[in-house]
C-alpha cells in the first residue's frame, strides 16, 4: 500500500493528522530499527530468528524471577542483610527484597508506556537492558539491605520494561494463527531461565563459598542482556509501530519479511487493515494513561484496560507463586528433610518446562478463554486433593513415619502436577491475552497497565505468602483452590476469544456495546458479516464505522 490511496479522514481530515512521528528524542538513541542494517532473512527463517531474540529476552525475565528462590536461604545473604535472626521483622525484610521487585518491575511497565510509541519497540527493549545491566551490577556487589533493596528495584525496572516491551513486539510482528506459539515459545524459555537460575545456585551452594553462591547468579544475568542489546539492532521494527509513524513503506517490507506465506494479496489486505484501524483510532480520545482509565471513548478503551489487567492478577490468584518462589518452603510441607525439598523443587522445573511444549500446541488451536477456564477448574481441584495430603502427612508425622512419608510424596506429586496445569494453560494466555486486547493507539500502555497489574498482585501476593505458610500451613492449599473456582466466574462472563484472528479484527470484537462475552461474539460476527459485503474503497469506510 503506498501513502497516496488514502487521502482523509471521514470530515475532511488530511491523512497525515492520523499518523504520530517519533520523537525527536529518538534520534538521540543509537540502535533500534533500520532497513539497510535489518537481517536478510525471509519467512519461517526469520520467524526463527525472532523466536530466538524475544526468548532471550524473556529466558531473563524467567531467570530473574527464580534468582532469589534460594539467595533467600543463603545464611551469607542473610547475615550480610541483618536478616538472619529468624524474628519476623528479618520475616518481612525477606519478603519485602522480592517483594521490591515488582515494584521496580511496575516502574518499567510504565516507563514503556510512556517511551514506546515516541522511541520505536527495539530502542525500548534496548533501554530495558540497560536498566537491566545496572541492577544486576549493583545486586552481584551489594553490601548491605539499602543497597541491595535499590538494586532489586532498578533490576526489576529493567525486567519490566523488556517484558512488557517484548510480548507487544512479537504480537505486532507475528502472523494471526502464531501469536499464541509465539509467547508460548517465548515462555518455554522463560522456564528454562528459571530451571538455569535454580541449579546453579544449588550446584554453587554444594561447591562454592556461600557469598559466590548468590552474587555470582545475580550477577549473571549480565550476560542475556548484552546479547539483547547488541541484537536489537538488526531485527525488524514493529509493522504497526512503523505504520502508525507513517512509514507505510517500511511497514510493509517488515511484513513481507515475516510472513510465513509471503502472499501478495493477504499483506495487501494486511496493510489496509492496519491503515484503516489507525484511522478509526484517530477519533479515539484514549492515548494517554489518564484518557485509558478515566474517559469513556468509542474503543472502550477503559473496558479493555480492565480486562487486559484483570487476567494479570487473575493469574497471580492462581496460587503460581507459592510454588515458584517459594518452593522449598511448599515441598517442606511434604514432610521431607534436609536437601530434599531442593531437590524436588528443582525437579519441578523440568516439568514446568515440559508443561509449555504443550502450550505451544494448545494456545492457538484451543484458545485463550477454554485454556483459562479448563487451567483454572484443574487447579482447583488439584490444590484441594493435595491440601488433603498435605493435612494427612502433618497428622501421621509423630506417629507413622512411613505412612506421612506416602502422603508426602503425593503432596509432592500434587505441586509437580499443578505446576504442569499452569505452564500449560495460563502462563502463556495471561501474557499474550493483554497484548491482543487493546487497539494499536494504546497498545504499549494498555500493556504496560496491565503488567503494572501484575506487579502489583505479585508483590503484594509474594510479601504475604510467607506468613501465610507459616501461619495456616496446608490450609494455603485450600485457600488458592478456592480462588481458582472463583476465578471461572470472570473468565466466563468477560473473556471473549482471541485466538487466530488479526489485531485489528480484535477492534471491531472489543467495540461492541456489551463486556460480556457471548454479546462481544455476537457483535462481531454481525459486523464481519457485513463487511464480508462490501468491496473495494468502502471497505474502510466500514471498518470505521464498526469500532464507532
Amino acid at each position: 500500500m503506498e501513502k497516496q490511496n488514502v487521502n482523509t479522514l471521514d470530515g475532511g481530515i488530511p491523512e497525515q493528522s492520523i499518523f504520530r512521528p517519533e520523537s525527536d528524542l529518538a534520534r538521540y538513541i543509537p540502535g533500534g530499527f533500520s532497513p539497510s542494517r535489518c537481517m536478510r532473512l525471509q519467512g519461517k527463517s526469520m520467524t526463527y530468528a525472532i523466536f530466538l531474540f524475544a526468548g532471550c529476552a524473556i529466558l531473563f525475565f524467567g531467570y530473574d524471577t527464580a534468582v532469589m528462590s534460594q539467595v533467600n536461604n543463603n545464611a551469607d545473604y542473610m547475615q550480610r542483610m541483618g536478616v538472619a535472626s529468624g524474628s519476623d521483622r528479618d520475616a518481612a525484610a525477606i519478603g519485602g527484597l522480592v517483594s521490591l521487585w515488582f515494584g521496580g518491575f511496575a516502574i518499567g511497565a510504565l516507563l514503556v508506556g510512556y517511551v514506546a510509541d515516541s522511541i520505536g519497540r527495539l530502542k525500548t527493549i534496548q533501554l530495558g537492558c540497560l536498566w537491566g545491566i545496572l541492577g544486576a551490577a549493583l545486586l552481584a556487589s551489594a553490601t548491605n539491605i539499602t543497597w541491595f533493596a535499590f538494586a532489586r528495584v532498578i533490576s526489576g525496572i529493567g525486567c519490566g520494561h523488556l517484558n512488557t516491551m517484548v510480548p507487544v513486539w512479537t504480537s505486532e510482528l507475528a502472523d494471526p494463527h502464531l501469536r499464541g506459539a509465539f509467547v508460548a515459545v517465548q515462555f518455554t524459555l522463560a522456564m528454562v531461565g528459571s530451571t538455569t537460575a535454580y541449579w546453579m545456585e544449588f550446584g554453587c551452594l554444594k561447591t562454592q563459598s556461600l557469598s559466590f553462591t548468590w552474587r555470582f547468579p545475580l550477577g549473571f544475568q549480565i550476560v542475556f542482556l548484552l546479547f539483547i542489546l547488541a541484537a536489537a539492532p538488526f531485527y525488524p521494527e514493529s509493522p504497526r509501530h512503523l505504520a502508525k509513524i507513517g512509514d507505510l513503506e517500511g511497514a510493509r517490507s517488515v511484513l513481507e519479511k515475516c510472513r510465513v506465506d509471503n502472499n501478495e494479496n493477504a499483506i495487501d489486505t494486511e496493510m489496509e487493515e492496519i491503515v484503516s484501524a489507525i484511522r478509526a483510532e484517530a477519533t479515539s480520545t484514549s492515548h494517554s494513561f489518564y484518557s485509558m482509565l478515566f474517559t469513556k471513548d468509542k474503543l472502550h478503551t477503559r473496558r479493555r484496560v480492565l480486562i487486559g489487567s484483570g487476567v494479570q492478577v487473575m493469574q497471580k490468584l492462581t496460587g503460581i507463586d507459592f510454588i515458584a518462589v517459594y518452593a522449598p518452603n511448599m515441598f517442606a510441607l511434604s514432610g521431607f528433610k534436609g536437601d530434599k525439598p531442593a531437590l524436588l523443587a528443582g525437579g519441578n522445573w523440568f516439568g514446568y518446562i515440559a508443561s509449555l511444549a504443550l502450550s505451544i500446541y494448545l494456545c492457538d488451536r484451543v484458545g485463550r478463554r477454554k485454556l483459562m477456564l479448563t487451567g483454572c477448574t484443574l487447579m482447583g481441584i488439584v490444590l484441594i486433593v493435595g491440601g488433603v495430603l498435605s493435612h494427612e502427612t502433618i497428622s501421621h508425622s509423630e506417629t507413622d513415619s512411613i505412612l506421612a512419608n506416602k502422603y508426602g510424596s503425593g503432596v509432592a506429586a500434587v505441586l509437580y502436577i499443578y505446576t504442569f496445569i499452569y505452564g500449560s494453560t495460563w502462563l502463556t494466555t495471561c501474557w499474550v491475552y493483554p497484548t491482543e486486547v487493546f487497539p494499536l493507539a494504546s497498545r504499549s500502555k494498555g500493556a504496560a497497565l496491565a503488567t503494572f497489574s501484575f506487579s502489583i498482585a505479585g508483590g503484594t501476593i509474594n510479601m504475604i505468602i510467607p506468613y501465610l505458610i507459616e501461619a495456616i500451613g496446608f490450609w494455603v492449599f485450600i485457600l488458592f483452590a478456592l480462588i481458582n473456582l472463583a476465578l471461572l466466574a470472570p473468565i466466563y462472563l468477560f473473556y471473549a476469544e482471541t485466538a487466530n484472528r488479526p489485531l485489528e479484527q480484535l477492534d471491531v470484537l472489543f467495540s461492541g456495546p456489551s463486556c460480556l462475552a457471548w454479546r462481544a461474539e455476537k457483535h462481531f460476527t454481525e459486523k464481519m458479516n457485513e463487511q464480508a459485503g462490501i468491496l473495494g474503497d468502502d471497505q474502510e469506510k466500514a471498518f470505521v464505522e464498526q469500532v464507532e
